[in-house]
């Protein structure tokens, strides 16, 4: 009896899939029931900033400052009377009153945490963005003539993100 190896036997068992995930901010994205579901988000992006040596023939590049990419997170806007993304923004902004406040204090940056799952349920593999603070939110836009779910878009900004086993 011969084994086969086909393509979709070592896919299924060794491959990580894009809909098995879940990410949380503290306080604002968690899996309780008022907090708005992700819908779309992604893992970290890094680039290295580069350093340059100059010799007398030539020109030598090394790694110098590591700099994070922001991440895009797409959540579903659930029906409730509290929003828990302009609880956020209250923190140092307030539009309402036209006051802003310098977030000196360090709760306005938020740990997040980004789990991906295997077919089980176990997390085989988890992201923490340290500090991370919404740069750009967009409620999105509104359309008669379209029944879709509403969403809010977030662009993350954070100081840094590393994998943890």
């Amino acid at each position: 009896m011969a084994q086969t190896m086909g393509f979709g036997t070592w896919v299924d068992k060794l491959c990580k899939r894009k809909n098995r995930w879940i990410f949380k901010i503290d306080d604002v994205v968690d899996d309780g029931a008022s907090a708005l579901p992700p819908l779309k988000s992604a893992r970290p992006s890094l680039t290295f900033k580069e350093m340059e040596a100059q010799h007398i023939n030539e020109t030598i590049f090394f790694p110098s400052k590591p700099e994070w990419k922001p991440i895009q997170l797409t959540l579903y806007d659930i029906d409730g009377r509290e929003s828990k993304v302009i609880d956020w923004v209250k923190q140092i902004y307030d539009a309402e009153n036209g006051t802003w406040k310098a977030s000196c204090d360090g709760t306005f940056k938020k740990r997040c945490t980004l789990e991906m799952y295997n077919g089980c349920g176990d997390t085989i593999e988890t992201w923490i963005f340290e500090n991370a603070w919404p740069q750009v939110i967009e409620w999105g836009e509104l359309d008669m003539a379209d029944s879709s779910v509403v969403t809010v878009d977030i662009t993350l900004r954070y100081d840094r993100a590393y994998g943890q086993a």
